[in-house]
């Protein structure tokens, strides 16, 4: 019995380690609570983010220096094995530190893009630069779909 349930704990408390996306709400006592969603690198090198901004829900990245104002991107959501592409042209922000994807993911023209971001196991994005050197991030999704339904109640 003993065994069980030291077994049972240790698979109930390596569970979070698992789970890429992180939820939270937060509460700076300035402002009124928001909610965050993100997603990291293995390497800790790039976020993934959602972020509710006038009621849309942006996607976007952040962590590096990205040289183009407007970049073409090239996202692969893996899907069952099988790679759903999607190419776009981002928007840096004025720090250079965050490309824009999608001012709203829940967008009704984004309807495929999203259905792909809740069920994919990974997501391959390249920001092609023309100046600098194009980064490639890889992110695990697990959870990609809680995060969405957290970040539009």
């Amino acid at each position: 019995m003993k065994k069980f349930v030291l077994i049972f704990l240790i698979l109930f408390s390596t569970i979070p380690a698992f789970s890429q996306w992180i939820t939270k709400t937060v509460d700076n006592k300035l402002d009124l609570p928001y909610r965050i969603a993100y997603c990291k690198t293995s390497d800790q090198r790039g976020l993934l983010k959602l972020e509710s901004v006038d009621g849309e829900l942006a996607f976007y990245l952040t962590g590096s220096y990205f040289c183009d104002d407007n970049p073409s991107v090239d996202i692969a959501f893996v899907v069952n094995g099988e790679s759903k592409r999607y190419t776009l042209i981002g928007s840096k922000s004025s720090d250079s530190r965050t490309v824009f994807l999608y001012d709203n993911i829940l967008s009704e023209d984004n309807l495929d893009l999203l259905s792909d971001f809740k069920k994919c196991s990974s997501v391959i994005i390249r920001i092609n630069e023309s100046y600098c050197r194009s980064e490639f991030y890889t992110f695990v999704m697990t959870g990609s779909s809680s995060a969405v339904e957290f970040m539009s109640k």
